[in-house]
C-alpha cells in the first residue's frame, strides 16, 4: 500500500494562525463586513498558547455565518490570500516536504479551516490532496450554512483522514502525521509516525509520554527550545529586553539622518559589554 505524510496548516505548517490573513482578506473584498468583537486578542492568544476551545467554537459557527455568501467571491478572496499564507510557512517545513516527496509519500494538508479558504494555497504549495471543512453550497452558488461532511476537527479530522486514506489505498500504519495541538491527538495516534510541531503545553507533555518526537520547523534540527513557550534562550531574554527593566540606561543616538525614509536600518554591536545585547533591543 502507498503511504502519506498529512499536515496541520495553524501553528505547524505556519508560524501562526491562517485566520487573521484570511479575515483580512475577507473584509478587504467586502465579503465580509463587520469585526468580530475580541478578533485580534483571540488569535494573539490561539498564536501564543494554541488551539483552544473557544477559538474551535467559533470556527465551528462560522459556517452559519457565511450562510448566503456567494462560493465564487469566497474563492476569490482565497486567491488573494494563498501568497501571503505561503510566505508564513515555517522556514524548514519545505524540507520535510519535499523529503516526504522525494520517499514517495503523498503530501497532505489536513486542516480545520474551510476548503474554499485554503484550497490556493495548497495549490501554490504542491499538496497532492486537502482534507478540510467543507461548506454546503446551493444551485445558485451560495453557502448554504450547512457542512458536506464532518467538521473537521480533532476526532473530526481522524476520522475524514481515516476515510480519505480508505478512498485512496493509504497505509496509516506506515504514514506520518505532524501537528502543534493536543486536539489533533487522535489523528496522531492513528498514523505509525506521529510528530509534534511547536507543541502546546499539553501535546508537549503528552508527547513526553508517550515517546513522540518533538520537532521545531522555524529552526534547523537539533536548535534547543524552552519547553512550553517554545523560545530559543535568546527570544525569551529578548522579551525582557523594554525600556522600564533598565531606568539607569540613557542613550545617545546619532546619524539617524542616513537611515533612508522608505527602507530600515540594521543595527550592530561592537560587543565591549554583554550590555550591548539589551542596548541593541532596546
Amino acid at each position: 500500500m502507498n503511504h502519506a505524510a498529512f499536515f496541520d496548516l495553524d501553528r505547524t505548517l505556519l508560524s501562526g494562525a491562517s485566520a487573521h490573513v484570511v479575515s483580512r482578506v475577507l473584509r478587504e473584498t467586502g465579503v465580509v463586513t463587520r469585526n468580530i468583537p475580541g478578533e485580534s486578542l483571540l488569535y494573539q492568544v490561539f498564536e501564543t498558547f494554541g488551539e483552544n476551545l473557544p477559538s474551535m467554537v467559533l470556527g465551528r459557527q462560522a459556517v452559519i455565518a457565511m450562510r448566503g455568501h456567494l462560493q465564487s467571491h469566497v474563492r476569490n478572496a482565497a486567491e488573494l490570500a494563498a501568497p501571503d499564507l505561503v510566505n508564513m510557512v515555517q522556514p524548514y517545513a519545505r524540507k520535510v516536504l519535499d523529503e516526504h516527496r522525494a520517499q514517495g509519500r503523498r503530501v497532505v494538508l489536513a486542516t480545520t479551516t474551510p476548503r474554499d479558504l485554503i484550497e490556493p494555497f495548497a495549490h501554490l504549495m504542491g499538496f497532492d490532496a486537502v482534507i478540510a471543512t467543507t461548506y454546503g453550497v446551493d444551485e445558485d452558488g451560495a453557502y448554504t450554512g450547512e457542512l458536506v461532511g464532518p467538521y473537521v476537527w480533532s476526532r473530526g479530522k481522524k476520522d475524514a483522514v481515516k476515510a480519505w486514506s480508505q478512498e485512496n489505498g493509504i497505509d496509516l500504519d506506515g504514514s506520518f502525521a505532524y501537528s502543534d495541538s493536543v486536539f489533533d491527538e487522535p489523528l496522531l495516534a492513528a498514523v505509525g509516525n506521529p510528530y509534534c510541531v511547536n507543541p502546546d503545553w499539553r501535546l508537549r507533555l503528552m508527547a513526553a509520554a508517550r515517546r513522540w518526537p518533538v520537532m521545531h520547523l522555524d529552526v534547523p534540527a537539533g536548535v534547543a527550545k524552552i519547553p512550553v513557550v517554545g523560545l530559543e534562550a535568546q527570544q525569551a531574554l529578548m522579551k525582557f529586553a523594554r525600556p522600564e527593566v533598565f531606568p539607569y540606561a540613557r542613550f545617545t543616538i546619532t546619524g539617524t539622518e542616513n537611515i533612508p525614509r522608505d527602507s530600515a536600518a540594521i543595527l550592530c554591536g561592537n560587543h565591549r559589554s554583554y550590555f550591548d545585547i539589551a542596548a541593541v533591543s532596546l
